[in-house]
């Protein structure tokens, strides 16, 4: 084989293991001694987190409103014409004021009705508790690019103060339980390919797509014609190699193409089970295959995961009016249909899904749609979840009023580690795991909101 030929076949499958999280070892900072002590109040039991991010800063102020007189009067004079009708909401109980859902996110009702989704207030990139004077006067720590879109989401899903870091806050968690898995490249998966949260050093996700496996392309093992060329770059792969690099490089390839024919023959085994998401539902679609992976945990002998998954277009400058209905009607199937099939596999207590995104919207309307803003309601979903209720603080919907810093831009009450370390604590974590992973966290008396049991 030539020099050319043998430098293309090993080209081949470079995707699939950066898209398999083989290409890197794990964090040198993770001793032997604290995963071992994880290792031990891990055993026996199965949890997940299924991060699910909004992109574009989804309006969490049009998908929960006040349904009081005063207030609704009060948002309506922000948003004008974007406001739904107080008698159109979904109302709500479990808040000291009275609240309602956008009627499109009706899916949802049945959640929080049976106290399985909660709807946390006003969370944000609060570095520390922070007042609208001292944002004003710039005296206490901000989150650099207030109201970016790249900013902020890396701000979000990092977490390690004011500016940009090396590792997200789920990477930063997996690494406390993926040296102790069977499977310890399956800890940490993600259904939109490379993200922040779930990066570090020395540590990327492995990453499907909502079909499956990332597979080798023309070296399929089952077809006729591909069987050849797979033949041909696996004798490639297992000649002798003296140097390091070519060695390890060639190991990494023989491990990828292990993992994903097993991975993928798992999937197909139980793929039959996942068929009914909601039709032209591009997020259900990922999560059916969320789904999948979580009803293959026993077969694979994993006992902690993260996922993340996306859905993009909240970035909602115009037509709001016309794209929030659509985006939440969407958001809200998906949602309910993955929570069904979790309670079909009897796995509910086991799996908490929550929402993220860059920020929320601010409350004054722009004439056709609203702009980046900074507080945002959230939600957190699943059998653990102490749900029926809202927690934190919700803010004054008043453009002028004490919670705006400026054009109905809503400072945050809650902090994005609040939110963060309630999640990682009920996963596993101890609450020295939680000061290395959130490092901002110790600026907040209150570490857990509450919301997970």
């Amino acid at each position: 084989m030539n020099s050319f030929t043998r430098r293309r076949l090993l080209k081949l499958g470079s995707q699939t293991i950066a898209g398999a999280g083989l290409a890197l070892g794990p964090h040198p900072a993770l001793t032997l001694a604290r995963a071992a002590d994880t290792l031990d109040h891990t055993q026996g039991d199965y949890r997940a987190l299924v991060c699910v991010y909004l992109e574009g800063g989804c309006d969490g102020f049009s998908l929960m409103m006040p349904t009081g007189s005063y207030e609704h009067q009060e948002f309506s004079s922000a948003r004008g014409e974007l406001a739904i009708p107080y008698n159109q909401l979904i109302g709500l109980g479990g808040g000291a004021s009275p609240i309602g859902l956008h009627p499109n996110a009706a899916a949802l009702q049945p959640l929080y009705d049976e106290g399985r989704l909660a709807m946390i207030a006003n969370v944000g990139t609060l570095i520390e508790p922070t007042t609208v004077e001292q944002y004003k006067n710039n005296t206490v720590l901000l989150p650099a690019q207030l109201f970016s879109h790249s900013d902020q989401a890396i701000q979000w899903q990092q977490l390690q103060g004011r500016d940009r870091s090396t590792e997200g806050w789920g990477a930063k968690a997996a690494q406390y339980f993926s040296t102790y898995q069977e499977r310890d490249y399956l800890t940490s998966i993600s259904l939109a390919g490379s993200n922040y949260w779930q990066s570090g050093n020395g540590q990327r996700p492995f990453t499907l797509t909502e079909s499956g496996v990332l597979q080798y392309q023309g070296l399929e093992a089952d077809s006729d014609w591909q069987t050849p060329r797979r033949e041909a770059f696996e004798r490639v792969l297992n000649q002798p190699r003296r140097h390091l690099f070519t060695r390890a490089y060639a190991d990494l390839q023989k491990r990828a193409m292990s993992v994903t024919t097993e991975l993928g023959r798992v999937l197909e085994s139980n793929a039959g089970l996942f068929t009914d998401q909601p039709e032209g539902n591009g997020l259900a679609e990922k999560l059916s295959m969320v789904a999948q992976l979580i009803a293959a945990q026993d077969q694979l002998g994993l006992r902690r995961q993260i996922y993340y998954v996306s859905m993009s277009g909240f970035d909602v400058h115009d037509n709001q009016s016309r794209e929030i209905p659509e985006l939440f009607q969407e958001l809200t199937d998906a949602l309910a249909f993955f929570q069904n099939k979790i309670d079909q596999m009897g796995k509910s207590d086991n799996i908490t899904t929550f929402t993220a995104s860059d920020f929320g919207r601010s409350l004054m309307s722009n004439g056709d749609g609203t702009d980046h803003g900074w507080g945002n309601h959230l939600m957190a979903f699943g059998g653990a979840v102490q749900g029926g209720s809202i927690y934190g603080a919700l803010p004054s919907l008043d453009v002028n009023g004490p919670d705006s810093v400026h054009r109905g831009r809503i400072l945050p009450t809650t902090s994005a580690s609040q939110y963060a370390a309630t999640l990682l604590r009920w996963i596993g974590l101890d609450d020295d795991q939680l000061t290395a992973v959130l490092p901002n966290l110790d600026n907040f008396t209150t570490r857990d909101l509450g919301f997970l049991g």
